[in-house]
C-alpha cells in the first residue's frame, strides 16, 4: 500500500498509536519524494495487484497490535488504483502520475465526499479500473503477517459511506489493457465492507447500488467485484427492490422474476415492486 504502508512501518513496534495526520512541511516533502519513487508490487501473493495499491487518508488513526487492526477516523477515503500516486495533501510540485484529493477543513464532510467522488470517477475513467470508498470511520483488519484482509467503512447520522468501482475482466498479468464489463458501479450504505481476498463489497443498512441506471435497494446488498454481480439476500423480515431502467441485452439482470417494466403496464400496480426472498 502507499500511505497505509508507510504507517504500518511506523507502527511496527507499537501496540497502540494515536496521531493527527497533520504533517509538517518537511514531512510532506519527504512523502512527495517517496511517493514519486514508489514501484508497484505485482508479486503472485500480493492480493492488491488486481486493482492496484491502496491509499488511505484520514484525520487520525489508532493501531491495536493485539487485534491486528488499524482504525482511521474522520474524513476518510480509500483509493485503490494502478499507475497513480495518491497524496493526502496538495503537493508543492504536481508531477506526472501524482494526484491529491481536497481535504480543506472549510468544507463539510458531505462537501468533501462529493469532491472526492468526482475526482475518483475522473481517475478511474483514465485507468479504466479502480476501487474507491469514503466515509467517517474505517477499520482495516490485518492478517498475522500484516496483510490487509478487510476494510470496513462506517458513517453515522445523516451521512452514508460511499463506493465507486470500475469492474474489469483483467488480463492474467494485470498490466495490459483491460475490458470493461457492464459498466462502473456506485453505491451508498451506512456500512461498506470490502473483502480484498474474496473481491466483494458488502453494503449494510440503507443500501443502494446503481449500475447503468439499474438500481438495487435493500438493507443488505452484496456486490461481487470479480464477477460483476449484484445480489440482495432476502428474508421474510426484509424487503428489497430492483428497478431496471434502460435495460439492454448487455446489462439485463436475470432474476427469474417478472420484469419491473411488465408490472408498469398495469396502472393499478405500484411503481416499485417489493421483492421478498
Amino acid at each position: 500500500m502507499r500511505q497505509a504502508k508507510l504507517m504500518l512501518v511506523a507502527l511496527g513496534l507499537c501496540s497502540l498509536f494515536n496521531t493527527s495526520f497533520a504533517v509538517s512541511s518537511s514531512t510532506e516533502t519527504r512523502e512527495d519524494n517517496v511517493t514519486a519513487n514508489e514501484k508497484e508490487n505485482n508479486s503472485v501473493d500480493n492480493v492488491l495487484k488486481e486493482y492496484g495499491p491502496i491509499t488511505i487518508c484520514a484525520d487520525k488513526a489508532v493501531y491495536d497490535g493485539n487485534k491486528n487492526r488499524l482504525t482511521y477516523y474522520d474524513n476518510v477515503f480509500v483509493m485503490q488504483i494502478h499507475n497513480k500516486h495518491i497524496l493526502c495533501h496538495k503537493p508543492r510540485i504536481l508531477k506526472k502520475g501524482v494526484e491529491y484529493f481536497e481535504r480543506d477543513k472549510k468544507y463539510t464532510f458531505e462537501q468533501l465526499q462529493k469532491k472526492w467522488y468526482k475526482e475518483a470517477k475522473k481517475l478511474c475513467a483514465s485507468e479504466r479500473e479502480c476501487n474507491f470508498i469514503s466515509g467517517q470511520r474505517l477499520v482495516m483488519q490485518l492478517s498475522k503477517d500484516k496483510k490487509v484482509k478487510t476494510l470496513t467503512m462506517e458513517s453515522e447520522g445523516m451521512d452514508r459511506s460511499q463506493f465507486y468501482t470500475f469492474p474489469t475482466n483483467p488480463t492474467p498479468n494485470f498490466i495490459e489493457s483491460k475490458k470493461i464489463t457492464r459498466g462502473p458501479v456506485t453505491g451508498v450504505a451506512k456500512k461498506i465492507i470490502y473483502n480484498l481476498t474474496n473481491k466483494n463489497l458488502e453494503l449494510d443498512k440503507k443500501a443502494k447500488v446503481t449500475q447503468n441506471d439499474n438500481q438495487y435497494r435493500g438493507e443488505k446488498i452484496i456486490y461481487d467485484i470479480k464477477h460483476d454481480l449484484v445480489s440482495i439476500p432476502g428474508s421474510r423480515n426484509r424487503r428489497s427492490t430492483i428497478v431496471l431502467e434502460g435495460v439492454s441485452k448487455q446489462t439485463k439482470v436475470k432474476t427469474g422474476l417478472m420484469p419491473i417494466s411488465d408490472y408498469h403496464k398495469d396502472a393499478k400496480k405500484p411503481h416499485v415492486v417489493g421483492l421478498t426472498g
